[in-house]
């Protein structure tokens, strides 16, 4: 039996506005988050507006490179052709950098694109940093009035960061003396999709630095990047402030809850049950499918943060004597202590659980 099957397939704004960005064009144009600690502003959400994109942008040797190269792997990935995507990548290697929101991650990925001669101030939202590509756990969704296979959409913008980062980090990085180019990216979704990613690459083809923050210090941080603690100390899921706000509505959705029950939920009960539910998932995702080396653990902390940067640098980096930037800690955990005992419960919890699957969790201060 033969089906014919046609797919639409829209390239994002982020892919557009990258490439421009590759081919000289429309230099004035910004997904408007090059600061990454502006988190009320929510890229996928809420993009400066796109200036007229005309037909020349797609006409140019690299944008025809680009978009041949684009179609080649969405047809590998949607007909689980892994090798040409290997193969694709092959003179590529990335360091993912995976962890709860608010948990350090901007740090590290900043550090790391200084690894490779980049200053992130320069460098888009959408390539270097969550969001891009939009990775979840449901197949299907609602859009607009009508029924979605979001998992299509998934697979496109896997497509598209794969090549985009491809050519972005080639034209504006150096290899390596073995030939190799190395890709940054903070990307917390992959959790979602770890263990297919990690056999999409095939082993050795990426390092995954996990950060992991206590739930106390990391709510007040969150609600400090949404605009500051609700007026009645409940979690705003009716109309969430940010874009981190939105994503634990959309998680704790996963768990059951619905809007009217999370309205009514404290803030950090929240946050909490969010905290354990994404190191939960994370523990069974696939991430430490092969070898567990690949896989880091960094707790929150200057020590292990500065220790991290010091080591890739020295290991992959152009300049692998550059220190890293100091890694400042403000520690205000003192102003809930309220919440200390559950804070303490989910990480025994947490510890627990993964001890349990044969994995250490690693231990977590209130700084």
């Amino acid at each position: 039996m033969h089906l014919d099957i046609n797919l639409r397939l829209q390239p994002t704004s982020a892919f557009i506005g990258i490439l421009a960005e590759l081919n000289e064009q429309y230099s004035q144009w910004t997904d408007g988050s090059y600061d990454w600690a502006a988190q009320t502003t929510d890229f996928l959400h809420a993009f400066g507006p796109l200036p007229s994109f005309n037909e020349k942008l797609f006409q140019t040797p690299l944008s025809q490179r680009a978009l041949n190269d684009l179609l080649q792997l969405t047809i590998a990935l949607l007909s689980g052709n892994y090798p040409v995507v290997r193969d694709y990548l092959k003179e590529m290697h990335f360091t993912f950098v995976i962890g709860y929101p608010r948990s350090g991650g901007s740090y590290l990925t900043k550090e790391l694109l200084r690894t490779v001669g980049l200053d992130h101030t320069r460098v888009s939202e959408a390539l270097a940093h969550d969001g891009f590509p939009d990775l979840r756990e449901t197949w299907y969704d609602w859009s607009g009035n009508r029924p979605y296979f979001y998992l299509q959409e998934a697979i496109f913008q896997v497509a598209e960061f794969l090549v985009i980062a491809n050519l972005y980090f080639r034209r504006k990085t150096r290899a390596r003396a073995n030939g190799i180019w190395l890709v940054p990216k903070k990307m917390h979704k992959l959790v979602y999709w770890a263990g297919s990613f990690k056999m999409l690459l095939g082993q050795g083809r990426a390092d995954y630095l996990v950060t992991v923050r206590h739930p106390v210090p990391t709510a007040i941080s969150v609600y400090e990047k949404s605009g500051g603690p609700t007026a009645d100390g409940r979690f705003p899921a009716q109309a969430p402030r940010s874009a981190i706000e939105r994503w634990i509505v959309y998680d704790l959705m996963h768990l059951g809850y619905t809007l009217d029950e999370l309205s009514v939920l404290d803030y950090f009960e929240a946050l909490t049950v969010s905290w354990v539910h994404y190191y939960s998932a994370m523990a069974g995702s696939g991430l430490f499918l092969g070898s567990r080396d690949e896989v880091r653990l960094v707790p929150y902390g200057q020590a292990a943060f500065e220790a991290t940067v010091a080591n890739d640098r020295q290991r992959l980096g152009n300049d692998p004597d550059a220190a890293p930037e100091p890694f400042l800690i403000h520690d205000k955990s003192s102003r809930h202590p309220e919440w200390h005992a559950r804070g303490a419960q989910a990480v025994d919890a947490m510890t627990a659980q993964w001890a349990a699957l044969g994995l250490r969790f690693p231990e977590l201060t209130l700084a």
